[in-house]
């Protein structure tokens, strides 16, 4: 049996109706999430933004696994900050489903992979913060929000050693890509920063001694197909998931 995999939804206003309809929301994931899962040999299984938490632990006894998707700024009332003026897009809905659903996927130790705003919602849920801006508050940061297409590394990621992820890829160092302006601050006290980008923005953390709880800030759906340590991240969540 292929075990379950749920993928967490962004919404945005629009679809049918069209955009003028202000709350007509479209609840989506880019379909890279789901073909990565697929074809790494999990069942793909979209997770929509409309929960409670008795809705929550229905969906979550169900699954086996969870991928926390890309999507919008967490909102910084969720980790004790005012919004500065480089803020970007917010879904506080968005923000609290996901931190529900974090901190439930983590008291169950299901195996949980998140990626870019998902590694931000892991530490938020955990009592982390983030940066709201890289570019005005990192020193020296690098271009983290690339033009290239998503299939495009750009940059180089150092790995930690003795971490998960290091001894999953067999390597000190990768290139990914990169579309993110917010990121990790404060790590929470429960997770280890396993990777640094070159300017020292917070690009991997992970929960040691959990079954799989992994977050990077890079989109390794949009590299799996040609990128060996992307697949490679997958197929070792999948499997995860599955044992």
């Amino acid at each position: 049996m292929k075990p379950l995999i749920g993928i967490t939804c962004s919404r945005q206003v629009g679809g049918a109706w069209g955009a003028y309809d202000t709350g007509h929301f479209m609840d989506y994931a880019f379909d890279e999430y789901g073909k990565a899962v697929l074809h790494s040999g999990g069942a793909p299984v979209l997770i929509p933004v409309t929960q409670d938490a008795g809705s929550i632990a229905a969906v979550l006894d169900r699954l086996d696994g969870i991928v926390l998707s890309g999507g919008p700024d967490v909102h910084p009332r969720f980790y004790g900050e005012e919004p500065m003026p480089r803020l970007g897009d917010l879904d506080e809905d968005l923000d609290r489903m996901e931190l529900e659903l974090t901190r439930v996927v983590l008291d169950r130790d299901l195996p949980l992979f998140a990626i870019c705003r998902g590694i931000q919602v892991l530490n938020v849920a955990l009592g982390g913060t983030l940066y709201q801006d890289i570019q005005a508050l990192v020193d020296g940061a690098l271009n983290h929000v690339q033009q290239a297409p998503k299939h495009v590394t750009t940059h180089t990621v150092r790995l930690e050693p003795h971490s998960m992820v290091a001894s999953l890829l067999n390597r000190r160092t990768i290139r990914v890509n990169s579309k993110h302006h917010q990121a990790v601050k404060e790590p929470a006290s429960e997770l280890r920063v396993t990777a640094r980008s070159g300017d020292g923005v917070v690009e991997a953390l992970e929960w040691p001694d959990r079954r799989f709880t992994l977050g990077v800030q890079w989109h390794p759906e949009g590299t799996w197909e040609t990128d060996p340590p992307s697949k490679k991240l997958f197929r070792a969540f999948i499997k995860a998931a599955g044992g």
